[in-house]
């Protein structure tokens, strides 16, 4: 065989290789690199020395921008908080938040942080990741303290929807906000009722995550035999729940004072044991 013939021989035969180790993933380029940007991956729930700081700031950023500020909790383990974030910087969401709001990513790790972000601006717990919370910068209170809940489920929620719900939160009369709103004593002594009742399943909603929290980090280190889908969806279906019956509880006080009925009495909800509280009784 002549030299050129060879020599192009060769060039086949190696394009060949090439194109046959590629397609079967049996060769890759920069393996300890990201193949995507964060932004698009969604994994922008980073460690912070000072997460309360990183929302001090963007809160203090956003008044002075004349903005809304938006704070996400979540991790990078879940599925829901990764699709949220990637999809904040999707268009058209993307110029939407960027021009109405400031927002800052908090990192719950595995379920032991961030208990101290969300309680400064009001709920005692986080009850999933993701947790939207969009706060007035200028009276501090929540703008969507009726439905932040709904963002649990997040990578199921369209573009459409999404792009819908900051639109409207972003069109919030804030002035009506800043108000201060005047209750009735018996609204009052229902509401703070209820807040005693809240933090108690918060409390135990913490020490959940305490038992959850170990096991999912070393799943996700790839020790999957300590995890117990059991003790997940046990917390799960406690915390969807919990979140669903509070919001209920203040609605039903809300109309029954504005009915004009005296002496209320609410009917609170009782939960289950989870496993690990009976287990070895």
């Amino acid at each position: 065989m002549k030299k050129a013939q060879l020599f192009k021989h060769f060039q086949t035969s190696a394009f060949i290789f090439l194109t046959l180790m590629l397609s079967t993933g049996l060769f890759t380029v920069n393996a300890d690199e990201p193949t995507t940007h964060p932004e698009q991956s969604g994994e922008l729930y980073l460690p912070s020395d000072n997460a309360m700081a990183d929302v001090e700031t963007a809160i203090g950023a956003a008044r002075e921008s004349n903005k809304l500020a938006l704070i996400v909790m979540g991790a990078n383990w879940c599925h829901d908080s990764r699709g949220l974030a990637s999809r904040l910087y999707q268009e058209p969401l993307k110029s939407l938040v960027e021009e109405n709001y400031v927002t800052v990513f908090v990192d719950v790790g595995f379920l032991e942080k961030g208990k101290d972000v969300i309680s400064s601006l009001g709920p005692p717990v986080y009850y999933a990741t993701p947790t939207v919370l969009i706060v007035d910068p200028v009276s501090r209170r929540l703008v969507n303290e009726n439905d932040r809940h709904r963002w649990a489920d997040a990578f199921s929620i369209s573009m459409k929807e999404s792009v819908e719900y900051f639109q409207r939160m972003a069109q919030t009369d804030l002035t009506t906000l800043r108000e201060e709103t005047v209750i009735t004593d018996e609204l009052q002594t229902l509401f703070t009722e209820i807040d005693v009742f809240e933090l108690q399943q918060a409390d135990r909603l913490y020490q959940a995550y305490a038992v959850l929290g170990p096991m999912l980090e070393a799943y996700k280190a790839g020790n999957k035999e300590v995890f117990s889908e059991e003790y997940w969806n046990g917390v799960r279906d406690f915390r969807y729940k919990v979140a669903h019956d509070v919001d209920t509880l203040r609605a039903d006080a809300r109309e029954r004072v504005n009915a004009g009925e005296n002496d209320i009495k609410l009917d609170y909800p009782g939960y289950p044991d989870f496993p690990w509280e009976t287990d070895g009784q």
